[in-house]
């Protein structure tokens, strides 16, 4: 029976998936996530990056493999085409679509090839696609050391799809779910990439929409980059009434004006970038609750306690940044990411002796207890259906 990489699975009660990004779990990981839950993307390329404060996040054990050669892909079975891309093998299925490790004949290289396909009508399906091409298009004019690179995007029989970098390692979400705990430094120096990555994709008229843990991922040279940009503000933008259905996750890194149909802009990722500094520096999410309607109520109504009275260990200037990144009112907030990114790095200069990486098992110790708190309240909450991919 021939093997059909494109074909959709219809939904299922277990648990909802952060959006099905691209991550896939190294060979070595004691706790691989089941495919459903993660999509991988990605190349280890190495863009070059300016001279800044000096990493220290080194806490992430074997992550920092090398990659698996590039002739090693080209050899294996190819098991279908799409374009000029050799499909190898699966790394991920998503709501909308899945992600195959690929060999592009053309420049010789291994790639990530992800597919969308939509159970929708033609003309409904040929708008879709060119609203996902076109972003797809926008998006492969980033060049960012910290955004994941797309090459390639176009159309085939089986609808819209983008070839992207292959990475190796895991994204945030599996990273904290398998225990690591960042120190307020290495916290800092995270977050402040992930701005520096949303400040020059803002710059270029693209917003995210989508930014949470699972959408930032963790190279085996240790440093972030954003995934899937361009392709959450279709799903919650014009297109979402088209999506109604397919699309499930969590709310709790969607902004208020998200989740009440309001304007969103660059501000919207600011939002979730605070609230994902704040998980950071705590150990817990900021919006808890029990289902989606309870975790959306909280983000609609709750001001969560500032990250340094949780945790004494916690800078207040720290603090502060991640409460007004986060603030509901979106005047509040910062107005553009480089903001964000310019405190963060003067933090991070003033406090160089912070990339110690000795302070990490007590504050680990620290944030221990609400990292399980988060996790138990949110479990019912994450086979809830809303907003992911």
């Amino acid at each position: 029976m021939a093997f059909n990489p494109f074909q959709r699975r219809t939904p299922r009660d277990g648990p909802a998936t952060e959006f099905a990004a691209t991550v896939a779990a190294l060979p070595d990981d004691p706790h691989p996530p089941p495919v459903s839950e993660g999509v991988d993307v990605a190349l280890d390329s190495r863009p070059a990056e300016t001279p800044d404060v000096p990493d220290v996040m080194t806490d992430f054990g074997g992550d920092s493999l090398p990659a698996p050669a590039d002739t090693g892909t080209e050899q294996r079975p190819t098991l279908s085409h799409i374009g000029r891309y050799a499909l190898k093998g699966p790394l991920g299925q998503g709501g909308l679509g899945q992600v195959h490790e690929a060999w592009d004949p053309l420049l010789s290289r291994t790639v990530a090839v992800k597919t969308l396909q939509f159970n929708l009508d033609m003309p409904a399906r040929v708008s879709l696609d060119g609203l996902f091409l076109n972003e797809a298009r926008a998006v492969a004019g980033l060049s960012h050391p910290n955004i994941v690179t797309v090459h390639d995007a176009g159309l085939s029989a089986h609808g819209v799809y983008i070839a992207m970098e292959r990475l190796h390692g895991r994204d945030l979400r599996q990273a904290l779910a398998q225990g690591w705990r960042p120190t307020p430094w290495q916290a800092a120096q995270l977050v402040r990439r992930v701005a520096d990555a949303l400040a020059y994709a803002h710059a270029h008229g693209v917003v995210h929409c989508d930014i949470k843990p699972a959408n930032i991922f963790i190279t085996k040279r240790d440093k972030p980059k954003v995934l899937d940009f361009g392709i959450a503000r279709v799903a919650h933008g014009a297109a979402l009434p088209a999506l109604d259905g397919m699309v499930v996750g969590s709310p709790h890194y969607l902004a208020p004006e998200q989740l009440q149909g309001g304007t969103v802009d660059a501000r919207t990722d600011i939002h979730a970038l605070g609230v994902v500094f704040y998980e950071l520096l705590t150990g817990r999410k900021a919006f808890m609750g029990d289902s989606v309607e309870q975790i959306t109520f909280a983000v609609l109504t709750n001001h969560p306690a500032p990250a340094h009275e949780l945790h004494s260990g916690v800078p207040h200037t720290l603090s502060a940044i991640a409460s007004k990144a986060m603030a509901r009112d979106v005047e509040a907030r910062y107005a553009h990411a480089a903001d964000m990114a310019t405190e963060l790095r003067r933090w991070l200069e003033r406090h160089p002796e912070g990339g110690n990486t000795d302070a990490a098992p007590a504050f680990a110790k620290a944030t221990a207890a609400g990292a399980a708190t988060a996790a138990s309240s949110s479990r019912t909450a994450t086979r809830q259906r809303l907003w992911s991919w």
